[in-house]
């Protein structure tokens, strides 16, 4: 059933998207709370004159490029961090190094906003190493088929990550359910959306009940349901 949308709910989405964003930015950069600037400057310094050292095996060389671009990527310099990757001999690295490469540039991508290319990426990552990281880069391809719109693909992403793998569904995959089918709900004005969109976040209320998102995300739902009588 299709409807129209009060002002309010308007802004209270806008809040809620913002919540889960502020989460996902945790995501981009590894989930490293304070920042300590000055020690990550320290640390590139270092690796910059480790790079310059006469002689350094190609191999040794990678793995350092691959850490700057790490440091760099903590510190929000993403398109540094980019340019620092691309220095890596991809034809003579290790898989292992290699997926390590395609997961940093494809949260570096996410931090730039381009997320078609960070999916890219992530997807490459996991073909080289599916055992390096797979939850976290999992995450970071649903967030991406998310900002993206691709609200199904990012749905059955979701799901399969926690199944296949026999994953405890965490408060990531309550939030980003709900989310998802909250956006669903907006963009197509259909009411079944939002139905889905409360269940999930009251089944995850049940397992974290002090979460504001979900809190606020099950308010947003009420307030849609209960004038249309569909609950």
């Amino acid at each position: 059933m299709k409807l129209s949308l009060p002002l309010t709910l308007l802004l209270a989405l806008a809040v809620v998207c913002e919540n889960c964003a502020t989460k996902q930015e945790s995501l981009k950069t590894g989930g490293l709370s304070k920042l300590n600037t000055g020690t990550h400057m320290a640390q590139i310094e270092s690796l910059d004159r480790d790079l310059k050292s006469p002689g350094i095996p190609e191999e040794k060389r990678d793995q350092i490029l691959v850490r700057k671009g790490k440091l760099l990527l903590e510190l929000g310099q993403y398109s540094e961090s980019i340019q620092t990757l691309s220095q890596v001999n991809q034809a003579k690295a290790q898989p292992s190094t290699l997926s390590e490469w395609n997961l940093v540039m494809g949260k570096a991508y996410i931090g730039k906003n381009e997320y078609s290319k960070a999916i890219q990426y992530l997807n490459q990552s996991e073909k080289l190493d599916k055992n390096h990281n797979p939850v976290e880069r999992k995450k970071l391809v649903v967030q991406s088929l998310v900002a993206e719109r691709e609200y199904y693909p990012a749905l059955a992403t979701l799901t399969k990550t926690y199944t296949k793998g026999n994953q405890k569904k965490d408060e990531f995959y309550y939030e980003t359910a709900a989310k998802t089918y909250l956006k669903m709900g907006f963009e197509y004005k259909n009411t079944s959306f939002y139905q889905k969109s409360l269940q999930v976040s009251n089944l995850g209320l049940e397992e974290f009940p002090e979460n504001e998102t979900l809190r606020s995300i099950q308010k947003e739902c009420l307030e849609v349901l209960q004038p249309e009588g569909k609950l």
